[in-house]
């Protein structure tokens, strides 16, 4: 005597010869989604296996409608049929039966699938850990950004007290002035400068104290961008070694975060990640028949931008192409291979040496008439 038994949005239905239900076991209602996805993937679900168990201990053989899977090894009197007779009834008349098993309608069931998916899938993505790393090479941009433009109000503020220290090129160093001494006058005692006398004028206390809080504030701006760059520099090492080693932890993590995630820039050619972060630039060579861009965050790599203008296209296509081939590895083996560094820089010199000079321009000669 046989009996079949074939799965649903619901759960595990068990059918006699003559396609009667005979058992059943429902999912539960709030984990519907990962039921359904592991019984997808060949496993086996606990509703299962007790269902299993019960008919193998009433029947001869049991027709189970799936692929065979080295799950069921266990399980002794089991033959797999792909569709089954039972599956195809549970399927024309599924509403009916599930009616008939269960107080709750087919349509709370796939409701509750797609709930519990949605959720898994906002789960594994906040999981993600270049999700983390996309935050902080945005932060790291703006603070930048921040810091540039807080550096200049200082530097045209300041330079009423004391304009002679403009002289002074390190915005580091010119914020730690500033932000420790204030004064002009103290700023002379503790720092070498060629200043006899300043033309700027003098200052209240009230000036003093505004400067250098906003000097103060630089330096913790300064600081926090330390930290972000350690910070960043530590995710591309775990995340994506071969990435950092070959494109640096920065230009790594400007990619990842341009393409939208460290697997989306797997998937990605090597032409279109030589162009990523120049789309303006190539929408402007679609639309205007304007010259198409050669690279895009790729240039702040030291290969590309201390390159002469004339092999730049050609290490920017190197240098995309070995980008594709790391982030791959990144990925799908995570394994740290220094052979793509080397093939790379072994590239690079015959590259450079085989282009010292630029390339002569033909001029064209006009027939004369």
């Amino acid at each position: 005597m046989k009996c079949y038994l074939t799965g649903c949005v619901a759960g595990f239905v068990a059918f006699s010869e003559d396609l009667k239900v005979i058992d059943y076991e429902t999912f539960p209602l709030d984990d519907v989604a990962s039921r359904l996805s592991e019984s997808q993937m060949g496993g086996i679900t606990p509703e299962e296996r007790r269902i299993l168990e019960r008919l193998l201990g009433e029947y001869d053989e049991v027709v189970v409608e799936a692929e065979p899977s080295p799950a069921y090894s266990e399980f002794g009197k089991i033959r797999f049929e792909m569709p089954s007779a039972a599956g195809v009834h549970l399927r024309e008349n599924l509403d009916e039966i599930l009616e008939s098993i269960t107080d709750i309608p087919p349509s709370r069931f796939i409701h509750s699938a797609l709930i519990s998916a949605t959720r898994e899938k906002l789960r594994e993505s906040l999981r993600e850990s270049d999700r983390f790393l996309i935050q902080a090479i945005n932060a790291l941009d703006e603070l930048d950004e921040e810091i540039g433009k807080l550096i200049e109000r200082l530097r045209e503020w300041y330079s009423l007290h004391f304009p002679e220290l403009d002289g002074v090129r390190s915005h580091e160093q010119y914020v730690e002035l500033v932000a420790r001494y204030g004064d002009r006058d103290r700023i002379l005692e503790n720092f070498r400068m060629d200043v006899e006398e300043s033309i700027g004028s003098d200052i209240s206390s009230e000036d003093l104290h505004i400067f250098m809080d906003l000097a103060e504030s630089i330096r913790r701006l300064q600081r926090l961008r330390q930290d972000t760059e350690r910070y960043i520099d530590l995710k591309m090492e775990k995340l994506a070694p071969n990435l950092r080693a070959l494109a640096g932890a920065n230009v790594g993590a400007r990619l990842i975060a341009h393409a939208g995630g460290l697997r989306e820039l797997a998937m990605l050619p090597s032409s279109t990640v030589q162009v990523l972060g120049a789309e303006k630039a190539l929408f402007r060579h679609l639309k205007s028949n304007a010259r198409p861009p050669k690279h895009g965050v790729i240039f702040q790599h030291p290969s590309i931008r201390s390159s002469p203008w004339w092999i730049r296209g050609r290490v920017a296509r190197l240098l995309a192409g070995k980008i594709v081939i790391a982030v791959r590895k990144d990925v799908f083996s995570g394994e740290f291979d220094p052979e793509i560094i080397e093939s790379f820089n072994e590239r690079f010199e015959f590259i450079k040496n085989k282009n010292k000079k630029p390339p002569v321009k033909r001029k064209r000669f006009q027939r004369k008439r």
